[in-house]
């Protein structure tokens, strides 16, 4: 199966794949310098236990092992993030560039079965099994156009529930 924006579809049991322009494998490439490449994975790895993967000098969050993400629109995000905070279910996120427009991925840890797209509000993708975020190399931005809107707080690593973060796109 490619990599990229990937979702699932229960009744059918097989991955389906979205187009995104984060469609090439990672590859283990030297040209990233050791330090980053350390400061990265001690932060994102080790700290969060998130799966690292790099494609050159860009890290990517491979959603694996109960991570996902649910993406939005941008534009539809400022209240999204306000009831996910309000309710106690702030978990990180990232404003990425697709060649659709800007979209927020909220990552998410999943709680069963993700519902087929259908079952989703308009605009609303899940990614989930082997999908690759880029992740920003420093504090808020990334080579790839990543910045972090809520960043991932070491206080506070867990993630909030697919469940959840779907009641609080759903609110709006």
């Amino acid at each position: 199966m490619p990599l990229g924006w990937a979702g699932f579809r229960p009744a059918e049991g097989k991955a389906s794949t979205m187009s995104l322009d984060q469609q090439l494998p990672p590859t283990g490439s030297a040209s990233a310098t050791t330090s980053t490449r350390h400061r990265v994975d001690a932060f994102y790895g080790r700290l969060f236990g998130w799966s690292v993967k790099w494609r050159g000098e860009q890290p990517f969050l491979a959603l694996e092992n109960g991570i996902c993400a649910a993406t939005l629109p941008k534009i539809n995000a400022g209240p999204v993030l306000a009831r996910l905070a309000a309710t106690g279910c702030r978990g990180p996120a990232l404003a990425l560039p697709t060649p659709h427009g800007r979209r927020v991925a909220l990552l998410a840890e999943t709680d069963g079965l993700i519902p087929p797209r259908a079952a989703l509000p308009r605009g609303v993708e899940i990614l989930a099994w082997g999908a690759l975020l880029p992740l920003p190399v420093d504090a808020r931005r990334g080579d790839a156009g990543t910045e972090w809107l809520t960043a991932p707080d070491p206080r506070e690593r867990w993630l909030p529930s697919l469940s959840a973060v779907l009641a609080g796109i759903q609110r709006g």
